[in-house]
């Protein structure tokens, strides 16, 4: 199913799009001037190369200018009774800066930045009770991170117990329900429901884990050689997926024409429910067999994803609809934490068979014009074992 997108509001997007590329890349005076109150990440690699050299291959530098969210943009604004509130609604989580700036309409540069640097190091607090601005924003001098000693002779900078380990700052975007009440979004709750907060695991411990790298050029203890990652890797990295399931043949009985097979799937360390995020991600459990032909013949299905209904109970599809038609929760199968389940296939076996072969495979049809399938994990029962 594709965005209903209006020829004028396809051009809309085209636009925009244009003119996002031809923006050169913010820094200097004249677009710290242009994008007050917030500086541009283009100001802050000047001393933290490596943070902003991850942060430029995350999602978040690219949330606000995505033709795939672009086109979702205008199709929900299209599509909505009340425009300017459907603007907002999504303009605040891609491109947060807006809240302060005013700037909706994507028109400064560092609205662009998507969820950029200064944005997220200047915010104080978060409230979700306050559904519309849970954000407390204090841009200016003062910088806020997880290290209690920084020192900087380029701006202020204050210790962060929200940045340091809090869910908080994550839940501020990754936690939503729509004006109809429907949790289009509940990573956070989720993992709140989980076994991860009583044992102190965050959000930043799986998405942000520490690599090797100066944090800045100069200005703290030569022994600090170690940041977070901020390329925030989720669902679309292939080895963060994988690392948090795990997939085992329970059984295998062969038969002179099919094969009784017991797979078990678990959810061993993913802090939501998998797959987490929106409803056009789901996992897929594959089984069948290998001829050699370089496919999965023969191929048997198990999906797990979390079905949203429209208000005459059809499910919905696109990102837009999510956000904007949601009425009711459909059928959830996806997997819970630390949840194993059990899945049994009938696969018919051709003659030339070499193997039985299971797969879970990551799937994400945020884009229509583009969904994306990920092998996540596989494993091979060869003929003759």
């Amino acid at each position: 199913m594709k965005p209903n997108v209006t020829r004028r509001g396809l051009l809309a997007v085209l636009a925009l799009a244009a003119a996002v590329a031809a923006v050169p890349s913010p820094g200097g005076a004249a677009a710290a001037t242009a994008d007050a109150p917030y500086e541009s990440a283009a100001q802050c690699a000047a001393c933290h190369q490596p943070i902003h050299t991850y942060w430029a291959e995350s999602e978040h530098s690219r949330a606000a200018t995505k033709p795939s969210y672009l086109a979702a943009l205008s199709a929900a604004v299209e599509g909505a009774k009340d425009k300017e509130a459907a603007r907002k609604s999504c303009v605040w989580c891609h491109a947060p800066t807006a809240l302060a700036s005013g700037d909706y309409a994507l028109q400064r540069p560092v609205t662009r930045e998507g969820v950029t640097c200064d944005f997220c190091h200047t915010v104080a607090d978060v409230d979700l009770a306050n559904h519309e601005r849970p954000f407390d924003l204090r841009p200016g001098k003062v910088k806020r991170g997880p290290l209690e000693y920084a020192r900087s002779s380029h701006h202020e900078t204050a210790y962060s117990a929200l940045h340091k380990a809090s869910p908080l700052l994550c839940a501020a975007c990754h936690e939503y329900a729509n004006a109809n009440g429907v949790p289009v979004l509940s990573t956070y709750s989720e993992w709140t429901s989980g076994p991860y907060p009583a044992r102190g695991q965050t959000c930043q411990e799986c998405h942000m884990p520490l690599v090797p790298g100066a944090t800045v050029k100069e200005g703290l203890d030569p022994t600090q050689r170690r940041i977070n990652l901020h390329r925030m890797v989720g669902g679309a990295s292939a080895s963060r997926v994988a690392g948090g399931l795990e997939l085992r043949f329970q059984s295998v009985e062969v038969g002179a024409a099919s094969a009784d097979v017991q797979v078990l799937v678990t959810n061993a360390s993913v802090g939501h429910s998998a797959p987490g995020g929106l409803s056009t991600k789901s996992l897929v459990l594959a089984v069948g067999v290998d001829t050699g032909s370089g496919e999965l013949a023969n191929r048997r299905e198990k999906t797990y994803r979390r079905e949203l209904l429209d208000a005459a109970g059809r499910p919905l599809a696109t990102a837009e609809d999510l956000f904007l038609k949601a009425a009711s929760v459909g059928d959830d199968t996806r997997l819970k934490q630390k949840e194993a389940r059990a899945e049994r296939f009938t696969v018919p076996l051709p003659e030339n068979w070499k193997a039985i072969v299971a797969r879970i495979e990551y799937r994400d049809a945020s884009d229509p014009k583009a969904p994306k399938t990920i092998l996540v994990a596989e494993q091979r029962r060869e003929r003759g074992r």
